[in-house]
């Protein structure tokens, strides 16, 4: 028996046969998969309105300055933000969720402790207004 050295995988994220090193995304690809989850995804008005927001968050990111300032990627339907380029989940993050209610949820992740992170539920309408005063 030889010595043989094993490397451990690399982290992937894969969706199907794809796979992405686990790193964030250019906001051109984040719009992208919200526009095509939305015409794919079979599930209630409510949530597709919620999703559809974070859609319009993520070209409004995409269309501004912001776009090359922020590092974002997608998790199933969650947008998540921040603001240092590391891969993700190495630092604080904001994480964007649709709700099944049409609601979107907003969660800072900058601690372990649930408690302890900045959160908020808005309607679907003020997706962009609650993440330009998460900004300021």
């Amino acid at each position: 028996m030889g010595n043989s050295v094993t490397t451990p995988p690399r982290l992937t994220v894969g969706q199907g046969s794809e796979h992405h090193r686990l790193m964030s995304q250019a906001w051109s690809e984040i719009v992208a998969h919200y526009q095509s989850e939305l015409e794919a995804a079979p599930a209630g008005e409510e949530f597709k309105l919620a999703r559809a927001s974070i859609g319009a968050l993520a070209e409004e990111i995409n269309r501004t300055c912001l776009g090359d300032r922020l590092f974002g990627w997608t998790s199933m339907h969650d947008l998540c933000i921040q603001q240092l380029n590391r891969p993700p989940y190495t630092c604080a993050y904001l994480r964007i969720s649709p709700l099944r209610s049409g609601q979107v949820d907003f969660r800072y992740v900058d601690t372990p402790i649930e408690s302890l992170q900045w959160h908020r539920i808005v309607a679907a309408q003020d997706t962009t207004r609650r993440f330009v005063g998460f900004l300021n």
